[in-house]
């Protein structure tokens, strides 16, 4: 007969764990992410907000996603460089117009 070695249930799993968390961490960062930059081209485009307006509503609504998605402060230094990008872009184009 053959003797096994390993037995069911014994293997540690911390890496797989951490592995496992750090995929969703980042699943919920990036998706935050994207409903965020999203979110502004969609408000002065489709809806026709005015820049200032559609770059307010955008960033309130990325402090409420951390909640949610439990995203620590490189979500909120994340948001504020966005909001200063979203910021410079919005002057940009209307002296351009």
């Amino acid at each position: 007969m053959n003797e096994q070695t390993y037995q069911q249930g014994t293997m540690s799993i911390v890496n797989q764990d951490k592995t496992f968390k750090g995929f969703i961490r980042a699943s919920a960062f990036l998706t935050a992410f994207f409903v965020v930059v999203l979110l502004m081209p969609i408000l002065v485009f489709a809806v026709h907000l005015s820049w200032p307006l559609a770059l307010a509503i955008t960033f309130i609504v990325g402090l409420l996603l951390a909640w949610p998605f439990k995203l620590g402060g490189g979500w909120y230094a994340t948001l504020a460089g966005l909001a200063v990008i979203g910021a410079l872009t919005s002057l940009v184009i209307s002296a351009l117009v």
